[in-house]
């Protein structure tokens, strides 16, 4: 990778994630209006569910695919790198025929031991095609990433959530779902309609750009598999932890909530507007964080194996830097206008006060991401997959406690949240420094973006006399208000040289 070939990818890659989180974030705010907070509710279990039996094959498999094409790649060894792509893709596809037959036969059990309604058993079985389908994009994605190609992947992104938008919005108005489980039942074929968008473009790509005569499986290919393996071990390890205990909390928050007294619509309500309306919000920074992730991941591998360390440090820095760029004023709006948000976007003010209590989330989720996906780069995976195991621990705990006291209620899973984030990224942060010094320029990172967000948001404040009354017919009025205060930001970013003069220029140069 050249001297700005990092640089160029992550930006291109923020550009891609933008266009894919706006539609991602639209379908999100249409699905919660359309189907209301019940729904939701349901389709975060089903997701939940649907993720526990597609951790083995999307999780440690592909990173550990994208870190070794990238390594062959860069010793000129493009037949290593197809004989480990197709052990691995036939693998995968192999792996998720055998989830899907265990998933049919726990289908009963699933939909009302874990969905609470029997009727949600066509939910589980719509789950069984994006098993296979997710199964396989996942292992093409990480093919690309390891050939350093952002653009084919996140092309395919965008029209993955594309197509899943234009399908069940038309499902929606065609249908008119008049209940919570059809409702939940609809969002969960959503996913398999725009991944298979997914996995044709995918597939039409990569045989169109990386045409290769038949490889055999030789030694090489196969020692190479066997490695992936051995790396995928802890990256599943961690992946399963954190899905096993992303779905127990999934079952353990609406159950605990109806211990302290909520009712059962209450409490999958309540579940909903949480998951499905205010963390969408929270995952906004992940504009930015994911694509940098994706691209660290592979350029910290080959500077690792090149021993670059200086450009190590470089990218590292710039990626803590652009997370926090973006993470710090979203975290600043979400906490003062969490009222407008709730009213403009879903049109519920009991949205309201889960985002604002949710808002310091956005900044410390943002840096735990990048940090963690630094960690994967430099080969600390093992010490990254206990961190997170420490942390989704105390996260179960706490939330059995507190969430089914009546002293504490749903505050009890914020006070969860919280601990276990902030415990999550001090860890991350000890065996970073173990692994590698950076010298951080506090001022630079952290001190100008929290200036420019202060002006950011008197800026918003002073555009408006109302914007607390804010109601979803006044549109023009509050994305004027956002653009004026997101022109503030980046006037004092640039005034105050927090963005380098030369970052477009050397953007422009990148190959």
């Amino acid at each position: 990778m050249n001297k700005n070939g990092f640089i160029y990818g992550s930006v291109f890659m923020v550009f891609m994630n933008f266009f894919m989180r706006i539609i991602g974030f639209a379908y999100d705010i249409f699905l919660s209006k359309l189907l209301g907070a019940e729904s939701m509710g349901l389709f975060q279990i089903g997701l939940s569910t649907l993720m526990t039996f597609l951790i083995i094959t999307i999780s440690g498999i592909p990173t550990a695919l994208t870190k070794i094409i990238a390594e062959e790649n860069s010793k000129s060894g493009p037949n290593n790198v197809e004989g480990i792509f197709k052990l691995t893709f036939i693998f995968n596809f192999l792996l998720a025929i055998l989830l899907s037959g265990v998933l049919i036969f726990f289908s009963d059990f699933i939909a009302v031991k874990m969905l609470k309604n029997k009727d949600m058993i066509l939910g589980v079985y719509f789950m069984v095609p994006a098993i296979i389908i997710f199964s396989l994009s996942n292992v093409l994605k990480a093919y690309f990433y390891g050939m350093k190609n952002m653009v084919t992947p996140g092309l395919a992104q965008i029209i993955e959530h594309f197509t899943r938008f234009v399908g069940v919005m038309a499902i929606i108005y065609c249908v008119k779902p008049t209940n919570p489980i059809n409702g939940a039942i609809i969002a969960l074929i959503g996913l398999s309609i725009g991944e298979s968008f997914d996995l044709l473009w995918s597939i039409y790509w990569k045989n169109r750009l990386y045409k290769r005569k038949k490889i055999p499986h030789n030694v090489s290919s196969i020692a190479l598999f066997l490695k992936l393996l051995t790396m995928a071990v802890p990256l599943t390890v961690a992946g399963s932890f954190q899905v096993v205990f992303r779905f127990t909390n999934t079952v353990l928050i609406p159950s605990r909530l109806m211990a302290s007294g909520y009712s059962s619509s209450e409490a999958i309500s309540t579940f909903g507007r949480i998951m499905g309306m205010a963390m969408p919000l929270i995952h906004l920074s992940f504009i930015v964080t994911a694509a940098l992730v994706l691209n660290l991941i592979p350029s910290l591998s080959e500077q690792m194996a090149l021993k670059r360390y200086k450009e190590m440090k470089r990218d590292i820095n710039l990626s803590i830097k652009a997370t926090i760029l973006v993470s710090l004023p979203l975290t600043a709006i979400y906490t003062v206008f969490s009222k407008p948000l709730a009213v403009f976007l879903y049109s519920d003010i009991k949205v309201a006060p889960y985002i604002y209590i949710m808002a310091f989330g956005t900044i410390l989720m943002a840096l735990q991401n990048t940090i963690s996906g630094v960690l994967l780069g430099l080969n600390s995976q093992v010490q990254d997959t206990i961190n997170g195991i420490i942390s989704m621990v105390i996260r179960i705990i706490l939330i059995y406690i507190l969430v089914g006291n009546p002293q504490f209620g749903i505050n009890g899973f914020f006070i969860a949240f919280y601990v276990s984030i902030i415990v999550a990224l001090i860890l991350d942060l000890i065996v970073l420094r173990s692994v590698i010094k950076l010298n951080i320029n506090y001022l630079d990172i952290i001190g100008k973006p929290l200036l420019a967000t202060i002006f950011m948001i008197g800026a918003i404040l002073l555009t408006t006399h109302d914007l607390s009354n804010l109601q979803s017919s006044n549109f023009i009025g509050f994305i004027s208000s956002l653009l004026v205060g997101i022109i503030a930001y980046i006037f004092i970013l640039v005034i105050t040289k927090a963005v380098p003069k030369n970052f477009f220029r050397r953007f422009l140069k990148s190959k």
